[in-house]
């Protein structure tokens, strides 16, 4: 089992995650079944409780279909993993303009890498 540490790590890779992919805490909290002020806790570090935080993390990578170690990644692979864009009945559609930046962004990322 992970350290309160390496959860709280895993949690901060869960926001950046909910912030590439276009997710507001809200849309994120709908998608994965979990409150949106327990989401708040989970993200700002306000949960203590190892088996609590563990089992948070487990739901949110089972609701979003990602491997069971994907938070456990560096910031860094999180941040170069592929946008997910999410279809209607996940509840991701308000949030157009803020994909369309992120895309193009990405975008800029993999040409200025290329050359």
């Amino acid at each position: 089992m992970e350290t309160l540490n390496e959860l709280q790590r895993m949690a901060e890779n869960m926001t950046i995650y909910m912030s590439i992919n276009g997710y507001t805490k809200r849309t994120f909290a709908k998608v994965t079944g979990i409150s949106q002020n327990t989401m708040q806790a989970i993200t700002s570090g306000k949960i203590k409780n190892e088996k609590k935080l563990s089992r948070y993390i487990n739901v949110v990578t089972e609701k979003l279909q990602l491997e069971p170690d994907y938070f456990k990644q560096s910031r860094e692979e999180i941040s170069k993993a592929p946008i997910k864009y999410q279809d209607e009945e996940k509840l991701h559609t308000g949030n157009e303009k803020f994909n369309a930046l992120s895309l193009m962004l990405k975008i800029g990322e993999i040409h200025y890498e290329w050359e």
